[in-house]
């Protein structure tokens, strides 16, 4: 089947991403589309609208490229007065999307049910009113629908009353919904085909396509760190830092590697949300690449996107959460992986070693655990895998980091080893009280021993990081004074975030920002104030006040650059 494109836009480049395997011959501009600047960032033919009359018997199908709106429907008028049709002469680029989803899901025809008038509703809602062909919302459903009368324009009803009804389909906004599925499936539903929950739309790959695609506005960010780094989780495989973003390219299990996840459609789809520059996935209040950054409609069509690495030169590992603390804001018990827990962490390692490794030059190990403590962690910083890399960062306590630790580490690597060490405190009460387990004297010492490594060269990087709550952040300036008198590169501040740990109510009281996640609170923003909080070692990581524009247009890996700001030169 030989295709044509009809667009010369964002969204035509965006599709010639994604659709590589199609044979798409030659590309046609509308009026008022740049045919050489389209052309110079595709690399592709691409004619006048004048001649596609002409071109017409050399494809076999002509796909309509264009962001929803006039200029797309003008697209189809001018198709159709040719005498083409739809579905048999010219298709849309939405109709390709379904192609990566292993779940179908069929809602043209249906009547919605949207089960929850919360958040997530309403998010629906928009959503939904945003498609260019909007599903049938029949009602919204709540267990107590006179407490709500209306939402979003639609009558909300009992549940009860609708779960017999035919040709439905029934989308799940509540959170805590286990419950909810248990009622559905109690009554012959049956996952995609009668129902799904909000997240499962979301996460569709066909969905991910149409956001990002159809996303028109734009930041002036040149970030390619998906294309080149991938993090492993417990069995998940993310690539970049799972803080800044919450969507996964795939799982290792018995049916899919690393290699299967790297090369996976949803690597793409999320590697094509950052060469576009939407950024649709990526959780912007947290990553300091777009503190201070706007959006806009300018596209730069003349820049060629970049591809992704046939295998990630960075990888982070944090899937095994063995540790000798437990930290308040973690665990209430010290924690060792055993039996089938430390053989599935003994696997992740191999996988790692075996099929991420040899292309890596720069390792981070490890974000989750003591990585001095686990026997799968030493497995993998001992394999002769390592042995090649150029890089190695170490995510620790600090409190195992010992001169006969240093040298074990050193016999199995030439590489550079840099040292990021959780504190979070600069006193021994406070320090012992948050870090349940350890010895800030023996921290200490461990510490001057890193600090002296750092002096003479052997370590690379030396950073301390401080994650600030109600508990510590008085500690923030003598913690910054300690940093200057070791002489470290880098004190890291981050506000705390809720993993689970504690309840709405508690939370509010222990963070130490407002409610809004990024204001801090008056007698956090005294401390911030003070001018020992503005020496150079200071970054203010995801504490928003008085951080400075990262002012970096062009980033190649968000791990590189973050650590190259402190120490020029690191990664040459």
């Amino acid at each position: 089947m030989k295709y044509a494109i009809y667009g010369a836009n964002r969204v035509a480049k965006d599709f010639f991403y994604m659709f590589r395997e199609l044979d798409i011959v030659c590309c046609y501009a509308a009026e008022g589309e740049d045919t050489a600047v389209f052309a110079a960032g595709t690399g592709r033919i691409c004619k006048p609208q004048a001649d596609l009359a002409a071109g017409r018997s050399e494809v076999d199908v002509i796909i309509v490229c264009d962001f929803p709106g006039a200029t797309k429907k003008a697209k189809i008028a001018y198709l159709e007065s040719l005498g083409l049709t739809h579905g048999k002469d010219y298709r849309l680029e939405e109709d390709f999307f379904c192609a990566f989803d292993e779940e179908k899901l069929n809602l043209a025809k249906k009547q919605i049910f949207i089960w929850g008038c919360g958040r997530k509703g309403e998010m629906f809602y928009h959503w939904n009113a945003r498609r260019e062909h909007p599903y049938l919302i029949a009602a919204f459903l709540d267990m107590h629908p006179e407490n709500v009368g209306q939402f979003c324009g639609h009558d909300v009803e009992h549940p009860e009353d609708r779960l017999e009804e035919d040709n439905a389909f029934f989308v799940v906004t509540v959170k805590k919904n286990a419950d909810i599925l248990q009622t559905l499936e109690a009554h012959g539903k049956q996952h995609f085909r009668d129902y799904c929950t909000y997240d499962d739309l979301m996460s569709l790959p066909s969905e991910m396509l149409r956001r990002t695609m159809f996303e028109r506005q734009v930041y002036d960010l040149f970030c390619e760190s998906m294309l080149n780094h991938a993090e492993v989780g417990d069995g998940d495989v993310i690539c970049c830092c799972s803080t800044f973003i919450e969507n996964t390219i795939g799982r290792i299990d018995a049916t899919h590697d690393f290699k299967d996840c790297w090369q996976s459609p949803l690597h793409r789809i999320l590697c094509l949300a950052t060469v576009n520059r939407t950024y649709t996935f990526c959780l912007t209040d947290m990553c300091p690449l777009f503190i201070g950054r706007t959006k806009s409609e300018v596209y730069g069509l003349a820049r060629p996107y970049p591809e992704i690495e046939s295998s990630p030169r960075t990888v982070a590992v944090g899937f095994d959460g063995t540790c000798n603390l437990r930290c308040i804001t973690c665990r209430d018990e010290f924690r060792i992986a055993k039996g089938k827990e430390a053989k599935q962490c003994q696997h992740y390692a191999d996988v790692v070693a075996k099929d991420a490794l040899p292309g890596c030059e720069f390792l981070i190990m490890a974000g989750n655990g003591e990585v001095l403590l686990s026997p799968a962690y030493h497995a993998l910083y001992t394999d002769p895998a390592v042995r090649h890399l150029k890089w190695l960062r170490l995510l620790t306590n600090g409190t195992l980091f010992t001169p006969e630790k240093w040298k074990e580490l050193r016999s199995h690597t030439d590489a550079k080893i840099m040292m990021t060490v959780s504190i979070d405190a600069a006193t021994k009460e406070t320090y012992e009280s948050i870090r349940r387990g350890g010895h800030f004297d023996q921290l200490e010492k461990n510490m001057e021993y890193a600090a002296e490594l750092r002096k003479r060269g052997e370590l690379s990087y030396l950073r301390f990081n401080f994650v600030v709550q109600r508990k510590n952040y008085q500690e923030m300036i003598p913690f910054v004074e300690w940093g200057e008198r070791l002489g470290i590169d880098e004190c890291f501040f981050t506000k705390i975030l809720n993993w689970g740990t504690y309840t709405r109510e508690e939370f509010k009281d222990i963070s130490m920002m407002q409610e809004d996640g990024l204001t801090p609170k008056p007698e956090l923003q005294a401390v911030l104030d003070d001018p020992v909080l503005q020496h150079k070692i200071v970054d203010l990581g995801t504490i928003r006040y008085h951080h400075e524009d990262a002012g970096a247009r062009e980033v190649k890996n968000y791990y590189r650059w973050e650590l190259e700001r402190k120490v020029p030169g690191l990664f040459q």
